[in-house]
């Protein structure tokens, strides 16, 4: 049977794209539903009603960014916008529809450079992963876009070292993380703490590249500054106190592999300017040497903060930061900004869970006391969230517990999600082995999770609290404030929206979603509900993805 060909939705007033594709482009199926012009949507309301109708069977959509039709077929691009601004700029107006119903479908914009700022304003659409081709007379570029979107679609949640996830933003670091793999340019990761930086580094990153040396890690955060540069570039006996064998450091080591130097934003400014000569010359010199040691390596840098930002505090060595190549620089989302992924990740912590020696043994004791082979995996379930049945134990979590784990602000992300899940196996198994020591039978393969057990466990993690009244330590200093990141952007008020934005999720989350003391805190009245949440909207917080179980 022959491979069914992607499917393509043309979204266009002209007919250029729809007839591009239909005859340079026989490796796709043109879809040309009722009501469409030449197998082409004329508008986005007429695609958008297709689209509810038949989602599935459309693998991309193709849409273009301006649309000189009636304002009647125009849909709304912002409170105030002209008529002649709605439609230069109706993609994207189109394209809010289309994230907010359909996050995973693969877009491909048909647009200019000029007119990528008005999207990358839009924080909303910036953090969804889309590709574009500013020039939609070039054909090979247009194939090139399309294939790449639908092989980025085509990638599984995980692989066999990595959890991936199906949020756009990780599908989207996943594609670029391969290319630079493979090229010999540093590469900068950053994110919060917990977010996998040093794991994408190895079981990605350095499994990529097609290196043959090893992989070599350095945390800057644990070394003393003053030994910092032996443990980099090495060192000859007797170059300092202390100094008693010669010594190779972490650059000859790495030599024909990757070096993974994590927290580099805590190195010093002089070692900075050593670092920035071993790249620029790609020789180390030991301390207390003369001679140079040629090094291939490819350097992976990580921090858990904005290195532009370091930079502009003058922390950071310019120089050094552009040799590190902020071209290649990607940014690790945390969890809380993948919410929609948490069930995935939790389900896939449960599973990993078991293989730990200890808690092996429990597994194999519960599972054949329920008459399962000891092959059986771990399962979650959420009740009334549906999904199919585990074919060996089902770990049951009910709705209140669930709640609770979305409704945390995740600060420790992947790590902290799971060692929450170990420790929720593990008191789930232990307590499933004990009954059956008490004599007790297990008539189901199905483990309830007690939500007092969750409620405990969150309660014991570094948790962002909010508060209508802060505290006040001896110093003056705030003791229940909220933290945030202030992040660059092209104008301030993007900059506060931005700030503005991560409060209100840290005070959703502190009151487990109640806008009335939401309100209480923010307005000091309760009932003035309608004002927070149409602040939400504003700032494009979706109250049902942050609630969706």
């Amino acid at each position: 049977m022959a491979e069914r060909k992607p499917r393509v939705l043309v979204v266009d007033d002209g007919e250029s794209y729809a007839r591009a594709v239909s005859e340079q482009m026989p490796e796709l199926t043109l879809l040309a539903p009722a009501g469409s012009e030449g197998g082409r949507m004329p508008d986005g309301p007429s695609a958008l009603r297709y689209l509810e109708r038949a989602a599935d069977g459309v693998d991309l959509v193709l849409l273009d960014m301006q649309f000189d039709i009636d304002e009647a077929r125009l849909l709304p691009l912002h409170e105030g916008a002209s008529a002649k601004r709605t439609r230069r700029f109706q993609g994207v107006a189109i394209l809010r529809k289309l994230r907010e119903r359909w996050p995973e479908l693969p877009v491909v914009l048909l647009t200019s450079q000029e007119d990528l700022s008005l999207i990358d304003a839009d924080a909303e659409l910036a953090s969804q992963s889309m590709t574009y081709v500013l020039d939609g007379d070039d054909i090979d570029a247009l194939r090139i876009r399309v294939h790449a979107a639908l092989e980025e679609r085509a990638l599984s949640t995980d692989d066999a070292d990595v959890l991936w996830g199906r949020d756009p933003q990780m599908r989207s670091l996943r594609r670029r993380l391969s290319v630079l793999a493979r090229g010999s340019m540093p590469v900068i990761l950053e994110g919060e703490t917990g977010t996998g930086k040093s794991y994408l580094a190895e079981r990605f990153v350095h499994k990529n590249s097609g290196r043959s040396g090893p992989f070599v890690v350095l945390d800057l955060s644990t070394v003393p500054r003053e030994l910092l540069p032996a443990q980099l570039f090495g060192v000859l006996r007797g170059a300092f106190t202390g100094a008693v064998a010669d010594r190779k450091g972490v650059f000859e080591a790495a030599h024909r592999g990757t070096l993974f130097l994590d927290e580099i934003q805590n190195a010093s400014l002089e070692t900075q300017k050593q670092l920035l000569l071993v790249l620029q010359d790609r020789r180390v010199r030991a301390l207390g040497g003369t001679r140079e040691t040629p090094v291939d390596v490819k350097v992976v840098a990580a921090s858990n903060s904005r290195l532009a930002d370091a930079v502009a505090e003058q922390r950071f060595r310019a120089d050094l930061y552009m040799r590190l190549s902020p071209a290649t620089r990607v940014v690790i989302p945390p969890l809380r900004e993948r919410l929609a992924d948490l069930r995935f990740f939790a389900a896939r912590f449960a599973e990993q869970a078991v293989q730990d020696r200890d808690l092996a043994e429990l597994h194999a004791k519960v599972t054949s006391a329920c008459g399962l082979p000891a092959s059986a995996r771990l399962g979650l379930r959420v009740e009334r969230a549906g999904g199919a049945r585990a074919e060996g134990l089902e770990l049951h979590l009910p709705q209140a517990a669930w709640k609770q784990l979305q409704a945390h602000p995740w600060p420790g992300n992947l790590r902290e999600l799971q060692m929450v899940m170990q420790n929720i196996v593990a008191f789930t198994l232990v307590a499933s082995a004990d009954a059956l020591a008490a004599g007790l039978a297990l008539k189901s393969p199905r483990l309830q999770v007690d939500p007092g057990l969750v409620s405990a466990l969150l309660s014991g993690t570094i948790a962002l609290r909010a508060k209508p009244e802060p505290r006040a330590t001896s110093d003056g200093e705030n003791a229940d404030g909220v933290r945030v990141h202030v992040r660059a952007a092209d104008t301030l008020n993007a900059v506060a929206q931005d700030v503005e934005r991560q409060y209100m999720l840290a005070l959703f989350a502190a009151t487990s979603g109640s806008f009335s003391a939401m309100a209480e805190i923010l307005l000091g009245d309760a009932e003035r509900t309608r004002a927070v949440r149409l602040r939400f909207n504003q700032l494009g917080l979706k109250v049902r993805e942050l609630r969706r179980p």
